[in-house]
């Protein structure tokens, strides 16, 4: 079969998979150079100690707690930016409240955050709060910015024509706010699940990915620190997947 006859699809997955390949032979050449397991370990090391976690109930029991948590923060994260979008742009009060807080979210090292939060909670809550805090200022702009920039004409249409609250809601705000609002939260899972992982190896809880990275970095094990590591790239792909394949499908259903 030559080149020209895939797919764009098939030729997009063939393009991804030689970049992986050029950057495990390029680890694996870097690897044999440093000739140190204990700095560098090969890829074949760290995909066997991976594929060692599998069969290991602690290794789920981790993954699980740590979803649950990213989950948690996340939902959380979102409800609250909408919540605040809309109070924001109905209430220009609320707007210069809440303005110098969330930018001082925005700014503030999400290390500080999870010192700060230590003080404060136990240590399984602090990702929680962590990931929270990294999803609302990212979603919550959006949103304001979104539906501030809805062609007034519409909404001007929507009264002439006597639509009502709930039908210019259905019809014209939503749809206005929808690729905004999807997009800033494709762009928060990432950073939910790398913050709520980082309050984990802070704070290390009794069942987390972070709990097991910190533990194999105290006992200099290299190849499990990278194999956690692994873990949790594999499953942001497979959050963020999820998330565009339910989005995908949600915009079907309102064209339909």
């Amino acid at each position: 079969m030559s080149a020209k006859s895939l797919s764009p699809r098939a030729k997009v997955l063939l393009s991804r998979a030689g970049v992986l390949l050029f950057y495990l032979a390029l680890w694996g050449v870097l690897a044999r150079v440093v000739h140190q397991p204990l700095l560098l370990p090969a890829p074949g090391e760290v995909l066997s100690k991976f594929l060692s976690l599998l069969p290991s109930a602690a290794f789920y029991q981790s993954l699980a707690a740590t979803l649950l948590r990213t989950l948690a923060a996340y939902a959380l994260g979102i409800a609250a930016a909408v919540l605040l979008a809309v109070l924001c742009v109905r209430f220009r009060a609320c707007d210069l409240l809440l303005s110098p807080l969330l930018s001082a979210v925005r700014a503030t090292p999400v290390t500080s955050f999870i010192v700060l939060a230590l003080v404060w909670l136990s240590s399984p809550r602090v990702p929680v709060l962590t990931g929270f805090l990294m999803t609302l200022p990212v979603v919550h702009s959006a949103l304001v910015q979104a539906i501030r920039a809805i062609d007034p004409k519409l909404l001007e249409m929507a009264r002439m024509y006597r639509l009502g609250r709930r039908r210019t809601l259905a019809h014209v705000i939503v749809p206005s706010v929808l690729p905004a609002f999807a997009q800033s939260c494709l762009a928060a899972i990432g950073l939910c699940w790398k913050a709520v992982v980082a309050a984990e190896v802070i704070g290390v809880p009794k069942r987390a990915v972070g709990s097991r990275i910190y533990e194999a970095k105290i006992y200099l094990e290299t190849d499990s620190l990278l194999a956690w590591t692994l873990t949790i790239i594999l499953l942001s792909v497979l959050l963020e997947a999820l998330l565009r394949h339910l989005a995908a499908r949600f915009t079907e259903v309102r064209h339909v």
